[in-house]
């Protein structure tokens, strides 16, 4: 008689005990049919067999080499595994451990020369017993008292999941499913952020100790539960925060470590999303000094059954989208130069509009560093160096030369910051170059760098190898390498002065009546040096020291002034540089270098003459709609708000939104921009190509909330009464509106003769101020808190 296959005896690999199968019961998800072909499929096969091929067919060959392992080495780690398997292919819930309660737990703990730490609860979970009553997952950790160690000695070593015991006991007994010794990172892998920018301790293999254990709280990803271990280690005058990132999978009763992390500054990671989309990504910092390290994780899935979920850092190795000018923007920010890359990315996208997810991950990264490197240029240190400092780290070169130039103390400080780089700043000049070969501050800094370096003829080598360099460009580099020798640097302090701050119109001029023109006693002869042309600068407005005098304003100034008065009251040096700025008809910005030479004042206007860089849209001055800007570093500084669509504001502010709505429609209708019978609703408006319109946020009213800068291109939406003209093109209009949904500014109505341009901070004060053109000059436009306007 042949024996059944289903009544022959079983032996555990483990134990070598005999059992046999419980006899089939049909499960409600598996019609009979396919029961039988698969028992048909499985003669004589054990349990664990059949549960590998099972997993193969369901889980992948990672998940079932993981499984055959626990399988052999403890086989009760799997329990949850029995949810999910037929009534006849069943893991024996033999070999457990005894219940126990907590106070039995410590108590064998003591025995152990360990301690039981505080609980944290993970929450309900589905018994492992009977598969569905309901009961709470706990997590233990377990302490051990450190050798030769004086206080705060008790480190975590082991963490063990319990899950409660469902019944009628007097007392709660708790059921060990899972344990897991805890090991700390090593010293090395601690000191990494700090070895990468030049830190000469490298650390050592040993284990640094892990002392908090917590639940991360407030917004976190909604699968499983996510812990941290953390400890501190004091450095000097810091304090180094570390630890791990552990997720626990309730479903499978699994603990697993997803992330071992550093910060220098001592911040835990945090929970917090960064792309929208409603789930949120890990962020770490990690900054050194000036240098802004931000790590962003995602969580991504996996194919491993235990623990189906990773962290993944994001990374800008690799660009999101196949272009030249992102993967140079990405080029820069990975060299350090973050508001520059950023600008980069930023005219990418205003060219294409709407991209990838990808691209906006990468862009919000470099966002986050670039806002970290402006606050601190923007900042006012104590010392020249550090602000000169902060100034390249931010890739500001002018602004940097301005401070190094102003005395002979600041070009002093600079050369011992200079001789004190470790590469970081010389990687920014090398990516300038790399992007921008011709670059005139930047190669200024990379020869100061060589310089403080090396010394100066291994400057002037340099130099002598720098494409299309002109020998006036030569000159005033040279005369900046002497700055940092104290001598030649206390010959020039006489003859400084504060950073002038001027703003005004530029022209080009084919020739120039020198006669006219006033320069200092000891300056050169009015020339041009190689490549250059002159520019006629008439001044929209300048900081005397004490206040701003604006040209509609009056600017005071009889045409009898003295030029040494002029030149004082401009706050400017010897042929101080100034920045010529044209906006193209695609808003991307195309500059010019110069210097100013000379200055007047004509018919009640100051003006000035300036030498420098022929650029090509100023020079075909047919080739833009706004005339060409020009500044002193040291007046205007260009700020980068954060943008985005108007359909992703709407959606995060619905009742801002709904606010706006009316006043919007009625401003564009007043230009002719929508039909008079557009409805005042998102509803309407988004099928006409509002939701792709661009909205920057910054705070210009000294709100705790940014205000909103609305800027409507007619060429992108489908209801514009004025484009059924095509030849002729029709300007943007611009609105800011309060995070309240006030109307602040409008090119539809109140300021109808101007045209916004950007926002920037103002001089030493940082004000923030919009930068507009009008019918012959700019404006700079400030936020008057009494009036409740910009003026």
């Amino acid at each position: 008689m042949t024996m059944n296959p289903r009544d022959r005896a079983l032996k555990h690999p483990k134990t070598g005990k005999s059992f046999k199968p419980v006899p089939p019961v049909v499960p409600q998800v598996v019609p009979p049919s396919k029961q039988k072909r698969l028992r048909r499929a499985l003669p004589g096969m054990s349990s664990w067999s059949a549960l590998v091929i099972i997993v193969l067919a369901a889980g992948g060959l990672a998940s079932a080499g993981w499984l055959g392992g626990q399988l052999i080495v403890d086989p009760q780690t799997l329990l949850w595994v029995n949810r999910f398997l037929p009534d006849w292919i069943p893991i024996p819930v033999t070999g457990l451990k005894p219940p126990q309660t907590m106070e039995a737990i410590q108590k064998e703990l003591t025995q152990a020369g360990r301690m039981l730490g505080e609980p944290i609860q993970l929450g309900k979970n589905i018994s492992f017993l009977d598969h569905k009553t309901t009961v709470s997952d706990v997590l233990l950790p377990v302490l051990a008292r450190r050798s030769n160690c004086q206080s705060n000695c008790e480190q975590i070593v082991q963490l063990r999941v319990y899950q409660t015991i469902p019944g009628t006991q007097r007392e709660q007994t708790f059921q060990l499913l899972e344990q897991q010794a805890i090991v700390g990172p090593d010293e090395t892998f601690v000191l990494t952020p700090l070895i990468n920018t030049g830190d000469e301790n490298q650390g050592s293999t040993r284990s640094l100790p892990l002392m908090t254990l917590n639940r991360f709280e407030g917004k976190v990803p909604t699968q499983g539960i996510w812990l941290n271990l953390s400890g501190r280690w004091l450095r000097g005058d810091s304090t180094i925060a570390y630890g791990q990132v552990l997720h626990y999978n309730p479903s499978r009763f699994h603990l697993h470590q997803m992330l071992e992390w550093s910060s220098p500054v001592g911040q835990e990671p945090v929970w917090q999303e960064m792309f929208g989309g409603g789930s949120p990504e890990l962020v770490l910092d990690q900054t050194v000094g000036m240098e802004p390290q931000f790590q962003i994780y995602q969580v991504k899935p996996r194919n491993f059954l235990p623990s189906p979920l990773q962290l993944e850092s994001l990374s800008l190795l690799e660009p999101a989208i196949d272009d030249h000018a992102y993967e140079q923007g990405l080029v820069l920010a990975r060299s350090g130069l973050w508001s520059t890359g950023l600008q980069w990315l930023e005219s990418v996208r205003s060219k294409r509009g709407r991209w990838s997810d990808a691209a906006q991950a990468q862009q919000k990264l470099i966002q986050l560093h670039a806002q970290a490197t402006q606050t601190q240029a923007n900042k006012s240190w104590a010392s020249p160096g550090q602000q000169v400092l902060a100034n390249l780290v931010d890739g500001r070169w002018r602004r940097a030369l301005t401070v190094f130039t102003a005395n002979a103390e600041n070009s002093l400080e600079t050369a011992a910051v200079l001789k004190a780089d470790s590469g970081r700043l010389q990687n920014r000049v090398d990516a300038t170059l790399r992007v921008s070969p011709a670059q005139a501050e930047a190669r200024s800094w990379g020869a100061l760098l060589i310089a403080a370096q090396q010394g100066s003829n291994a400057a002037i080598a340099w130099l002598k190898k720098q494409p299309k360099m002109t020998s006036q460009e030569r000159s005033r580099i040279t005369a900046l390498i002497q700055r940092l020798e104290p001598s030649a640097a206390e010959d020039t302090a006489a003859i400084t002065f504060s950073p002038g701050q001027i703003v005004g119109v530029a022209e080009t001029l084919t020739k120039i009546n020198a006669a006219t023109w006033l320069k200092p006693k000891q300056a050169e002869a009015l020339k041009l040096g190689e490549q250059q042309v002159w520019y006629r600068v008439q001044v929209a407005g300048f900081q005397d020291g004490k206040r701003w005098r604006l040209a509609d304003a009056g600017l005071e100034l009889p045409a009898n002034t003295p030029v040494d008065r002029l030149w004082k009251l401009l706050g400017l040096a010897a042929e101080p540089p100034l920045s010529i700025v044209v906006w193209l008809p695609d808003g991307e910005q195309q500059v010019a270098s110069a210097s100013i030479k000379a200055v007047r004042v004509n018919d009640g206007k100051l003006e000035l003459l300036a030498a420098g860089d022929p650029a090509l849209a100023i020079a075909k001055a047919g080739n833009t709609t706004h005339q060409p800007l020009a500044f002193t570093d040291s007046a205007l500084q260009w700020q980068t708000p954060e943008t985005m669509p108007l359909a992703d504001l709407v959606q995060q502010q619905p009742e801002w939104a709904v606010d706006i709505m009316p006043i919007l429609v009625r401003e564009l209708k007043r230009t002719g921009l929508l039909a008079s019978a557009t409805a005042s609703t998102w509803d309407a408006l988004e099928p006409l190509g509002f939701g792709t319109l661009p909205v920057q946020l910054a705070t210009l009213t000294g709100g705790k909330l940014p205000d909103i800068i609305l800027t409507v291109e007619p060429e992108a939406l489908t209801d514009s009464t004025e484009r059924k003209a095509p030849k002729q093109r029709v300007r943007p209009r611009t609105l800011i509106f309060s995070a309240t949904g006030k109307l602040l500014y409008s090119e539809s109505s109140s300021e109808a003769d101007l045209t916004y341009l950007a926002i920037a901070s103002l001089g030493s004060s940082g004000d923030s101020a919009i930068v507009a053109s009008g019918t012959s000059n700019y404006s700079l436009l400030r936020w008057s808190a009494k009036r409740q306007r910009f003026e």
